[in-house]
């Protein structure tokens, strides 16, 4: 008995289409050529397929920059009620939107700038709220976005307790109590 493998099947499909593609040229012909007139009828549709599609896209970017727009001006409110009398107001947009960008609750780097610094009253280093060893920065809106990317990046999304045991190695459990309630403070909810 012959054993058949994949190899023999797949050759043996390859010849049953050759054959079938041959057998419909022997009993219909060639396929009759399109005339200038129907390639160029054909043309436009194709574009306004394209045009279609593009319309498309560019409308998930607008409603997906309209969302975007939505969350930074709900969050920079709320952030910059929060902040309000402190050197961070105002800021409250750069927070939100860099919160947008690395996916980190938008209240978490507000809250530790509380915690750490009096939102941003008591910085031993240039625009550094949020005791990050000898770190500074020329501006506040860097500072944010390199504070929130670094968040992402070593601490998480949100506050937790395992951040708390990292972020303030001295008293992780008074840290994590007070960025939790000035989060609440911010908003109760997320």
């Amino acid at each position: 008995m012959k054993k058949i493998t994949h190899t023999t099947i797949a050759l043996g499909t390859g010849a049953v289409l050759v054959l079938a593609s041959l057998a419909s040229f022997i009993a219909f012909g060639p396929r009759p050529e399109k005339n200038k007139a129907d390639t160029t009828a054909a043309a436009p549709t194709t574009n306004e397929s394209k045009a279609d599609d593009k319309t498309s896209e560019a409308k998930e970017e607008d409603a997906a920059d309209e969302a975007r727009e939505a969350y930074i001006a709900t969050w920079a409110e709320r952030i910059d009620a929060f902040n309000a009398g402190y050197p961070l107001e105002g800021y409250g947009a750069t927070f939100a939107a860099a919160a947008y960008e690395y996916g980190v609750d938008p209240r978490y780097s507000p809250a530790i700038a509380r915690v750490e610094s009096g939102s941003g009253l008591n910085c031993t280093y240039s625009c550094n709220a949020w005791g990050w060893g000898s770190s500074s920065w020329g501006d506040w809106d860097t500072a944010i976005y390199a504070h929130v990317a670094g968040l992402a990046q070593r601490y998480g999304h949100t506050v937790s307790y395992e951040a708390a045991l990292s972020y303030n190695e001295l008293n992780p459990d008074e840290w994590y109590s007070q960025v939790e309630s000035c989060m609440y403070q911010i908003w109760e909810s997320e």
